[in-house]
Order: structure tokens, then C-alpha cells, then sequence
């Protein structure tokens, strides 16, 4: 029988035979567009060829504005700048008898570096602190053109060479604007995407499963910027002349950010309508209402800001017909709908063996963690406090101490999240000190959150890929979707695949974070209270994972948890932490009756109820 996991997403046995011809004809039907726009200079009217320019200049500029901010998350409110800054490179060198050829790809060159350069100030920043650095980028640029007068000419702008480029420059912008979209075709279908969107929900969580945050940010911002690059080239090519109010100004360089704003940020089409809508409006206010087109159209964008904030195409009319045109052509189901079946997690009867993971040689004198003097303080609170712990390939180790003991600290530590102020750490004989997050995903350390942190944006088998597509480079993004449904049958959800992250269950949501978690890979496997919440049932489904990943796949296991039955099901020994410090190590049984340990941690108590607890 075939195996589920080993088919990807084009060879599902119930795709429609239809399905093949569309790429066909959607290719063709694009062929025909690009046809017929580039020929418009030898029909349309010149005032429908400008107009059209525009359109075409704004969309680029809105389709490589939204590869950062849709599907990133950061705001990039200086992204005009990049356009500036092309117009600038091109016309110059242009200026100095620079063949057009050469100057475009000088404008694209130099203003890549330009982008290389603020990625690493920038990109320390998150958020509106980041949206207002960018936007400062645009004055700046404007004052910096203004004053550096020997090389941008200042107040008198550059002057092109008087040539008719008009035919020339549409059609440039034709294949431009195409090649925008092609991109973002390009990138919704690549592994690299799916880096981005999972910086855009939670850059920690991402890199500790193996992403590369900074550098995965540059290029998606060079990228961004070489775009806009050539559409400013292109309209200042066409319009023979340019000074920095044009190519810096505020006040245009807002719009293509609230095109793409209002068409959906993140959605393929979503710049497209945008840029198309908001367009046509400008063109008709200008001629009708010449008085307060700008009143009218702040009044818009304030509309659909208010009912519909994610954008037309996010709009639940939108919504309805996307679905519907789904079901009539045996597409698949929106992005996000969960399948219909109950809420809770269902019992999972997959053996773990299934699972593409490698089993691993059971050495159990193997050192796997060798926590050295590890301290870590934060002011004047010591947090983990000179801790020695040594655990062995194999083992099966249960962590516990009171609210505040250190216990989340020093899983932080281990995964690189928090630097030691003090002592050392080595994994598999490697010390860390040296070593990135990512790197320490990839050496084979794969852990769970207290508070889950999945990517909610993201649907569940996009998790579980992530990591997936992290452990093999080769992996491709339908063949990583098409494995992520075997560690999600494992933990229960099978039933909710599809379905986006953000709306799963606090039980659902800990199943996932283990999924995930497996999906890494590990050799070392972080687990911190995922039991903590669940129902009998599910804790004794769970302790049976923790017991098949040391019994049938030579996994080592820390688990940080305050429910004891559980513990004493599964773990070869406890280790006691106590404000930072270790205050017991060994069997449960001998734990429970430690005198320190009731005193720290069990009470009283637990010590006149005979040790039940265990």
C-alpha cells in the first residue's frame, strides 16, 4: 500500500485531470497579457500609455515592497528610498554617456549594496521602531541629494539626454512588472518563504529549529531593493529628468505601500488589485473632483482600513468567492479551513518507527550534555547558578523545581536563546560557545515551549515542514508538507492538517510544539510541560511517546514537568533545581524523600502523604 507521507501535493490520487492543463493555460493566458500591454504604444492614446507606465512602475514597487513586509512582517516605510536611490545611479551614469544597458544594471548593483549595508543597523530593529528608522531613510536621502551637490547636482536634478523613450520604457516596465510577479510566483513556491514567514511570526522560535534569520533578511531586502531600483531607472529614464522632491517626496512615496496595503499585504494577487483600485480612483478624482481629491481619497483608505483591514481580497465576500471557485474547478480547500471532525486531539495510532527519523546507536556511556559551571544572572538575579549536569545518550531525564528554579533558564541556555554568563556547555563533545542558534538545531537539539509558540499564521503541516526542510537542504516544500503529515498522525492531528495554527486548542497546540519538535530531528529532545494541561488520557499517550522515542529511536530526553505520575513512568533519574541550583540527582524514589527537595520543592505535605505522588 502506499505510503500517505511519500506523495506530495501534485500526485494525490484524487486530483482533478484537469489540474495539469492549468500552469498550461494560465502560462498562455499570461503571454497574451504581456502581448498585449507591450503593444500599446502603437494603439492607446498617449494620456492611456502614461497612465498605464504608472500603473506598471507603482505595482513593481508595491509587489518588491510587499516581499519584505507581507511576507516578512517588517514595515518597511523607507522602501521608496530604494527607488530614489536606482533613479539616481541610472540617471548619473546615463548622464556620463554610460550606455542604458550598463547604467541599469550599475542601479541595480549599487543600490543592492546600499541595501547591504542598512540590513545590519536596521534589522536590529523590530517592529514600529523598525517602521520609523525605515521611514527616516526617505529625508535623509532627500537632504543627503540636496547637499552632495558635486555628485547629485543638487536643487537643479539631473538632466537626461533628450531622446524618445517612451515605447521603449513601457515596454521595459511590461516585462519589469512581469518579472515581479514571476518572483513572487517563484518565491510562494520556494523553501525560502517559508523562512520568512516564519521571521514574520516568531524569529526565536525559527531559528532555534535551524533558520537563518540575518542573512535570510538581506536577501529578501536586496531582492526587494533591486526591484524598486529599476523601476525608478525606468521613470526617470522616461521622464529625462529628476531632483529629489521626485524621487525622495513623502508624499508619493506612501502610495504603492497603501496599494499593496489595500489589495492584501502577503497575497499573491493582493498588490495586483490593489495597485489596479487605487489607480482608477486617483485617475477619476483628479478629473472629478480636482478640489479634494486628496480629502476623498484619505476618506477611502480610512474605509477600508476600518472594514476591511487585511485588504480586499481578505474581505469574507472574497473569501466566499475564492472558495466557491475552488469547489467548482476541484481545487483544494482554503487556506486555513479546517476539515470538519472535533476539536480535541484524537488518540494517535502511528508507531513512531514510521516516522522518518534515523534511529540512533544506543551508546549509553555516550556523553550528550556536559553543562559545566553554567551561570547565567540577569542583573543582580542569578537565574542558574554554577550548575553541573551530565546526561548520557539514552537517558530519559525529568527536571523539576519550583516556579523560578531555573529550569526554563537553562533549557534557553542549552538551545542558545540566552548566552551563559559563565561556564561552559558542550553538545556531542562540541562546546557551543561558538555556535549559532541554527547551529545548534542542525547538531541535533530540538525543543518545546512552556507557552506554545507555534507559527499561528501558518497551517499545521507548514510547522512541522519548516523544521523538516531545515534537516535537508534538498527537501522540497511539497515533499517536506507531504512527510509533516507523518509526525502529525503521530501526535494526533491528523485530523486538523490545513487547518492555521492560531485556532488549534492550548492540547492541540502542545501536540503540535511535539510534532514540531520531532520534526527537527533531535538527538537531544527539550521538552518543557508539554503534559501540563492535558487530560489523563493524554498524558499517558504522551508519557508512551517519551518512552518510544528513548526505547525505539536511542533519543535522549530532558523533560522539565510538575506532574509526577508522568516522571515516574518514563524517567531513568531527576535532577532538582532550587533558585538556580542543583539540589538532587537521582532515582525519583530516592528524590521524593530528600529532605532538601521536600524542604525546596515537594513540602510537607507531599512527604506525610507516604511519597504517593511517585
Amino acid at each position: 500500500m502506499t505510503n500517505p507521507a511519500n506523495l506530495s501535493h501534485d500526485d494525490k490520487p484524487d486530483a482533478p485531470v484537469h489540474a495539469g492543463l492549468q500552469p498550461f493555460v494560465y502560462g498562455s493566458l499570461a503571454v497574451l497579457v504581456i502581448a498585449a500591454l507591450a503593444a500599446m504604444p502603437h494603439f492607446a492614446s498617449p494620456y492611456m500609455v502614461t497612465f498605464v507606465f504608472t500603473v506598471l512602475i507603482a505595482y513593481t514597487l508595491a509587489q518588491s515592497w510587499d516581499w519584505v513586509a507581507g511576507e516578512m512582517g517588517y514595515i518597511n516605510l523607507g522602501h521608496y528610498c530604494f527607488y530614489g536611490v536606482g533613479a539616481y545611479a541610472f540617471s548619473l551614469a546615463l548622464a556620463s554617456h554610460t550606455t542604458p544597458v550598463l547604467a541599469l544594471i550599475w542601479a541595480v548593483l549599487f543600490t543592492a549594496a546600499v541595501a547591504v549595508v542598512l540590513a545590519f543597523p536596521l534589522f536590529r530593529l523590530r517592529g514600529d521602531y523598525f517602521a520609523f528608522a525605515t521611514l527616516a531613510l526617505l529625508p535623509l536621502a532627500e537632504i543627503l541629494a540636496y547637499n552632495l551637490s558635486s555628485i547629485t547636482h543638487g536643487a537643479d536634478g539631473v538632466m537626461l539626454p533628450a531622446h524618445n523613450v517612451r515605447d521603449l520604457t513601457f515596454v521595459l516596465a511590461v516585462v519589469l512588472s512581469a518579472l515581479a510577479f514571476l518572483a513572487s510566483v517563484l518565491l510562494d513556491r520556494s523553501r525560502f518563504v517559508y523562512t520568512l514567514r516564519g521571521i514574520r511570526n516568531d524569529e526565536l522560535v525559527l531559528e532555534t529549529m535551524g533558520g537563518r534569520i540575518q542573512s535570510a533578511k538581506t536577501r529578501i531586502l536586496v531582492l526587494s531593493s533591486g526591484f524598486a531600483a529599476l523601476a525608478g531607472a525606468l521613470q526617470a529614464w522616461q521622464l529625462s529628468y529628476i531632483d529629489p522632491p521626485t524621487v525622495f517626496g513623502l508624499d508619493v512615496a506612501l502610495i504603492p505601500i497603501a496599494m499593496a496595503l489595500l489589495g492584501g499585504s502577503g497575497l499573491l494577487w493582493g498588490p495586483l488589485v490593489g495597485v489596479l483600485v487605487l489607480a482608477i480612483i486617483q485617475q477619476w478624482l483628479l478629473i472629478n473632483v480636482t478640489m479634494f481629491n486628496a480629502t476623498v481619497y484619505g476618506a477611502i483608505i480610512l474605509f477600508i482600513g476600518r472594514y476591511m483591514p487585511g485588504g480586499i481580497l481578505r474581505a469574507g465576500w472574497a473569501r466566499a468567492l475564492g472558495a466557491a471557485y475552488r469547489r467548482r474547478t476541484g481545487g483544494t480547500a482554503t487556506r486555513g479551513v479546517a476539515p470538519d471532525g472535533p476539536d480535541e486531539v484524537h488518540g494517535a495510532a502511528v508507531a513512531i518507527t514510521s516516522l522518518p527519523l534515523v534511529p540512533q546507536a544506543a551508546d549509553r556511556q555516550a556523553v550528550v550534555l556536559d553543562c559545566q559551571k553554567v551561570t547565567k544572572a540577569f542583573g543582580g538575579n542569578i537565574a542558574v547558578d554554577a550548575l553541573d549536569l551530565r546526561v548520557h545518550q539514552g537517558e530519559i531525564v525529568g527536571l523539576i523545581g519550583g516556579n523560578g528554579s531555573g529550569k526554563t533558564t537553562l533549557f534557553n541556555c542549552i538551545s542558545k536563546v540566552f548566552e551563559p554568563t559563565s561556564g561552559g556547555i558542550v553538545l556531542f563533545g562540541e562546546d557551543i560557545r561558538s555556535l549559532r542558534r541554527d547551529q545548534i538545531a542542525r547538531i541535533g537539539v530540538g525543543r518545546t515551549y512552556q507557552i506554545p509558540r507555534p507559527f499561528g499564521d501558518l497551517t499545521v503541516d507548514e510547522n512541522v515542514a519548516i523544521p523538516l526542510m531545515y534537516q535537508d537542504p534538498r527537501l522540497r516544500p511539497s515533499a517536506a508538507l507531504a512527510q509533516a503529515r507523518a509526525f502529525l498522525d503521530y501526535a494526533g492531528l491528523s485530523a486538523r492538517i490545513g487547518s492555521l495554527a492560531e485556532g488549534l486548542s492550548l492540547q492541540e497546540k502542545k501536540a503540535l510544539e511535539l510534532a514540531r519538535a520531532l520534526a527537527c530531528r533531535p538527538r537531544l529532545l527539550l521538552v518543557d510541560e508539554v503534559a501540563s494541561g492535558l487530560t489523563p488520557a493524554e498524558v499517558a499517550r504522551f508519557t508512551r511517546h517519551i518512552r518510544d522515542m528513548r526505547d525505539e529511536l536511542g533519543m535522549t530526553v530532558i523533560w522539565i514537568e510538575h506532574i509526577f505520575s508522568a516522571l515516574a513512568q518514563v524517567v531513568d533519574r531527576v535532577v532538582v533545581l532550587d533558585h538556580g541550583r542543583l539540589i538532587a540527582d537521582g532515582p525519583l524514589a530516592e528524590i521524593v524523600r530528600d529532605e532538601r527537595v521536600i524542604n525546596a520543592y515537594l513540602g510537607s505535605a507531599h512527604a506525610e502523604d507516604g511519597h504517593a505522588g511517585a
